[in-house]
């Protein structure tokens, strides 16, 4: 998509990589239950173009409607209170890792705690982080703990089996990625380092059983100019970004192709099969208000300030806001795409607490709305999301979230979008 004076364009980009690409040729055109009609072109010789023009009327868009609730209150020592993620089995068991104990907490479809998997430390079977799980469709469980410099596995009921050496040296939440054979790939820095990134851009490397890491995929660079600031002193380099700098974002498909978007742009590539498929979006920009711009800013400063206390460079920051957020691949094939919308004021009395230690609390908030897609580039419909409510996994018309509650505490809940897809 690409911010101007009245129209926002997006596009949403599926790069497929290997044998699982998607077949078969294009539909003239298609039109889904929200009002909107998808339209494909395929006159063009390299590309699939699927244009979805105007707004999903009001009435139409769907809401999550809660069937499941797993929630621990305040006083709860049996339950997960640190969680930040968790994933979904294919039976519908949900593994949450707990970074409190230290410990993943299992539970069966219907929400009971089945058992806990784990503990703090270097032996088999303990953890030092969790940097990324995933349920293998065997019924196994995969964990990434660069910590201790390896992936565990556990059996379908939970025991230890065995784990693998990792690479170490890159630290980040939900690191490993698996498709829908199984194959186990770690998210590295696959590019070197440059001014304006210094840690470079980050890739997929594939792991194996003897510890030697294979193949890096590099996703598709899309020429994205991030606004972003570093400061440097003594040796030590501070990044950050803009909140609303147009940004990369790409997940890896379960059927081994990547789904990646910008700000401005999208496109997806097939290494192997029929042409790359271009979703183009039409959608009304999104201003920043002032205020929070000048709250961004004063974030930036504080952490530049951090690492250079003289620092005073430029803090010129975006008037409008990407129109792509980030996207996802569920594993039902879907692609969902959070899209901007407009800021709103966070009540004083639910700020966080100011602290000189800590950056300016968030003083602004933009409410979850998502785009869904066919992998095929068909629209299917819009779905806003309740406050506090982060997107884990979706299939079909059931969507797992992560949910936080008045006090913070995390939540795993299963929703049912309304009306269904």
């Amino acid at each position: 998509m690409r911010a101007g004076a009245g129209v926002v364009a997006g596009l949403i980009a599926l790069v497929g990589l290997g044998a699982a690409a998607c077949g078969g040729a294009a539909p003239a055109a298609s039109a889904d239950p929200s009002g909107l009609a998808t339209v494909f072109d395929s006159s063009r010789a390299d590309t699939i173009v699927a244009r979805v023009a105007g707004e999903v009327p009001a009435a139409k868009v769907r809401t999550l409607t809660e069937e499941r609730r797993v929630q621990p209150d305040a006083e709860d020592t049996t339950l997960f209170t640190q969680a930040y993620g968790f994933v979904v089995g294919p039976d519908g068991r949900v593994f949450v890792p707990d970074e409190g104990s230290m410990r993943i907490f299992v539970l069966d479809s219907a929400g009971a705690l089945v058992r806990t998997i784990g503990r703090k430390g270097a032996g088999p079977g303990e953890f030092d982080q969790f940097n990324g799980l995933r349920a293998l469709a065997d019924g196994r469980l995969a964990v990434l703990d660069v910590g201790n410099a390896r992936v565990s596995f556990f059996s379908a009921t939970g025991d230890f089996e065995t784990s693998w050496r990792v690479p170490t040296g890159h630290f980040a939440n939900d690191q490993l990625v698996a498709d829908a054979a199984g194959t186990l790939r770690m998210v590295l820095p696959v590019t070197p380092p440059t001014d304006t990134d210094i840690i470079g851009r980050r890739g997929l490397v594939r792991l194996s059983a003897d510890g030697t890491v294979g193949d890096s995929l590099v996703p598709p660079d899309l020429g994205t100019r991030q606004v972003t600031f570093v400061a440097a002193q003594g040796g030590g380099r501070t990044q950050y970004r803009a909140a609303y700098s147009p940004n990369d974002s790409w997940a890896w498909h379960p059927q081994c192709f990547f789904v990646s978007a910008t700000g401005t742009r999208a496109q997806v590539h097939l290494g192997k099969g029929p042409r790359p498929v271009r979703i183009e979006r039409d959608a009304p920009a999104i201003p920043v208000p002032a205020d929070e711009i000048a709250a961004d800013r004063e974030r930036i400063l504080f952490g530049m300030r951090r690492t250079d206390p003289a620092w005073s460079g430029a803090v010129d920051l975006p008037a409008t806001k990407p129109p792509i957020e980030s996207v996802r691949a569920t594993r039902d094939g879907r692609i969902w795409v959070r899209v901007a919308t407009p800021s709103e004021p966070i009540p004083p009395e639910a700020r966080d607490e100011a602290r000189p230690d800590r950056p300016p609390p968030a003083r602004w908030r933009s409410p979850a709305v998502f785009e869904v897609f066919e992998a095929d580039g068909r629209f299917v419909g819009r779905v806003t999301f309740p406050r506090r409510t982060t997107l884990m996994e979706a299939d079909g018309d059931r969507v797992w979230a992560l949910v936080r509650d008045e006090d913070g505490l995390p939540g795993v809940v299963r929703f049912r979008v309304t009306p269904g897809f």
